[in-house]
This record gives C-alpha cells, sequence and structure tokens, in this order.
C-alpha cells in the first residue's frame, strides 16, 4: 500500500474519522482507523460498534492495499509532519512509513482483516435538509438529554415527524428541550444517542446551502454530510410522553434579555460549586427580575428589568440548568410562561410563535 496526499486533506480526514474510534478497547482494532486504497481514492474509517466516521478523499496512488493504524498515534504523526505532501506506505508485515520531506516516521499498523463489518442502513428511507437547521436543532435540545443510563431511552434525542413537522426532543426527567421544524416526509420517529449527535454536530456544516442527507432503518442511522458518512446505532426503548407536560396554562409572562440573566446567571455561579449547591432565588415583580444566591463561599444579588405581567412571585432554579436552556435559546429575547405556583414547571419560548420549548422543574427553597 502506497500513496502520497496533502498534509493538511489527510489530518483533517484523520483526525475527523478519528472521533468515531474508541479510546480504549479490548479489541485493539477499534482504537484505529482502517485506511483502504484503491486507485486514487482513499477510504478512511473510524468505527466503535456504536458509531461510524467514513470519508474518502482523492490521492495519489501507487499501490492499492489496506491496513489499520492508531488513530491518537497517526493524528499526532500527521500533525507534526512539515507542511506539504506526504507519503504513506506499508508493507506487508504491516510496518507503514509515513515520510514528508526530510522527516521520516516508522509505526507498526494492524491486519486490515482484523477491523470489523461497519454496517450499512437502507438507503430507501432517507429526507435531506439543511446542515445549518439541524445543527442548530441538535445544539438547541441535546444539553437535556439525560446522562443516566437507568433509562437508556432518554440518553439521545428523539426525532419524531408527525404531519410534516419534525420535533427534535431531549428529557431528562427535569426538563425539557424541544425544537420544531417542517419538514416534507413520511411519519416517522426514533432516538439517536447523545454521542453520535455530539460528534455530527463537529461534522455538519454552519452554511445554509449545504445539506445532510438522513437514511433510517430499524436499528441504525446514517447522515451523509458532504464527503463524510457517519452511521450510527439508534436506541431502542420508551420515550416519555413529553408532550402532554407541555400543555396547560400558564398565563403568567415574563420578557426578559437572555444576554442579561445569562450574565447574572453566571455572577451566582461564582459561589456554586460541587461542595457548596445551592438553588437561584429569582422574584419576579414590579417588571424586574431579582436574583440571588447564597452558599459557605458568600452571597451575591442582582437585579434588571423586565416585562412581567402578575403578581410577585419567588421561584428556585439549579443555576447550570436555567443557564443552559438561556444558552439554547439563540435569540435575544425570550418569553418565560409561568403559573403563580413556586413549584411549577416554567416554560421558555420565543417572543413569537413555538420554535422552541424549553421546560424546566423549580426547585423548592428553603
Amino acid at each position: 500500500m502506497k500513496f502520497s496526499c496533502p498534509k493538511d486533506i489527510l489530518l483533517n480526514a484523520v483526525l475527523t474519522t478519528s472521533k468515531a474510534a474508541a479510546s480504549k478497547s479490548t479489541i485493539s482494532a477499534l482504537e484505529g482507523v482502517l485506511l483502504r486504497l484503491e486507485g486514487d481514492l482513499l477510504t478512511i474509517t473510524g468505527y466503535d460498534l456504536d458509531i461510524g466516521i467514513r470519508t474518502e478523499i482523492p490521492v495519489s496512488g501507487a499501490e492499492d492495499g489496506s491496513t489499520i493504524v492508531n488513530a491518537k498515534i497517526a493524528g499526532d504523526i500527521i500533525r507534526k509532519m512539515p507542511s506539504g505532501e506526504i507519503t504513506f506506505s506499508c508493507d506487508p508485515s504491516n510496518m507503514a512509513v509515513i515520510v514528508n520531506r526530510d522527516t521520516e516516521v516508522s509505526v507498526m499498523c494492524m491486519n486490515a482483516e482484523d477491523y470489523p463489518t461497519v454496517p450499512s442502513v437502507n438507503p430507501e428511507t432517507s429526507f435531506t435538509m439543511s446542515q445549518k437547521l439541524i445543527k442548530s436543532m441538535i445544539n438547541q435540545t441535546k444539553y437535556a438529554c439525560s446522562l443516566n443510563d437507568s433509562k437508556p431511552a432518554l440518553m439521545g434525542c428523539k426525532f419524531e415527524i408527525d404531519n410534516n413537522m419534525l420535533n427534535v426532543v431531549a428529557v431528562d426527567g427535569i426538563r425539557i428541550a424541544l425544537r420544531q421544524e417542517p419538514v416534507v416526509y413520511d411519519n416517522i420517529e426514533f432516538i439517536v444517542p447523545l454521542k453520535s449527535l455530539e460528534e455530527l454536530t463537529h461534522i455538519l456544516s454552519d452554511e445554509s446551502d449545504k445539506e445532510v442527507t438522513l437514511c433510517i432503518d430499524k436499528n441504525q442511522i446514517s447522515f451523509e454530510v458532504g464527503s463524510y458518512t457517519m452511521i450510527s446505532r439508534l436506541i431502542d426503548g420508551e420515550f416519555i410522553s413529553y408532550k402532554k407536560h407541555l400543555e396547560g396554562e400558564r398565563p403568567i409572562c415574563a420578557e426578559v434579555n437572555c444576554r442579561e440573566v445569562i450574565e447574572m446567571l453566571d455572577r451566582c455561579m461564582l459561589i456554586i460549586n460541587e461542595k457548596n449547591k445551592c438553588p437561584v432565588r429569582c422574584e419576579f415583580a414590579d417588571d424586574s427580575l431579582s436574583m440571588s444566591c447564597t452558599t459557605a463561599l458568600g452571597k451575591v444579588s442582582d437585579k434588571i428589568a423586565i416585562k412581567y405581567n402578575g403578581d410577585p412571585i419567588v421561584i428556585g432554579f439549579n443555576a447550570k440548568y436555567l443557564m443552559d436552556a438561556f444558552k439554547a435559546a439563540d435569540t435575544d429575547m425570550v418569553k418565560m410562561e409561568m403559573t403563580q405556583s413556586s413549584v411549577s414547571p416554567i416554560i421558555i419560548v420565543p417572543m413569537e410563535g413555538r420554535e422552541f420549548t424549553f421546560l424546566l422543574l423549580p426547585m423548592r427553597l428553603k
């Protein structure tokens, strides 16, 4: 096996596919990336049995072949090579030599036959949407995925198409994050693991004119993003019936500036840590929001002007959870909808419409 390729192209492909390689595994091959050369096309694959990332890059091929190289070592070697053209060659004993100008590094590789087969997805079940849009939908909801493996179905985002409306939703038992966008496709639902979504956002572009194709079957999904294909298992399990928790009248409304609330929370979190946990005290009254927090480290109090239509009310929140919701809002102003009860969930929505809906349960104040 032998080929030449510009350093930047090879490095980007190896680093991206390496994100799907296992960091530690009893199967050594899973800690590597599979390189397969056919003519002038090099296919690079990373796979940890849950997530697979594959890409193809043009190279100057001299001898077809395949091998597995440790993902971390490959990335480190290529990164530290001088700029310019890199030549990679691997002999039948799986000893690879990487050369760039006067720099030469040898590294032991593994037999390509030891690499597990990456599953394929039925391409007949697919739809296409903007990369920027799906990236936004994931980023606005993934913060509410559960990290508790006692409920595996909640450890990812549920994608649900119903009457040409795509809902992406995450629930962890304390909060709900819902993002909605119209799409033209048949009704379908599936749950993608959080880890897969986080890796996917690193591949997706922020450019509006670029698209991603989603292919779904019973147990897995693939995302075709430019020259990259990412494959992930789907989570099998019963998701929470989240819609009923978003229903009901919440007649009290506070219109707040996201940046101002985030800055207040930032200041309160200066005295909150693992040893000194305490909810932030939020008092809504007279077109103002007062926020305060007291721990063994000290006390913080703050106040901003808002638009408020209810009687005075005091509610306690987990500062980080409230911060997550406001950071995910991705807009200047939002509405906080609530009842007059300090223990009922609040909902954060845009000033117009319901593009996103974030629900958060309060904490009891002592």
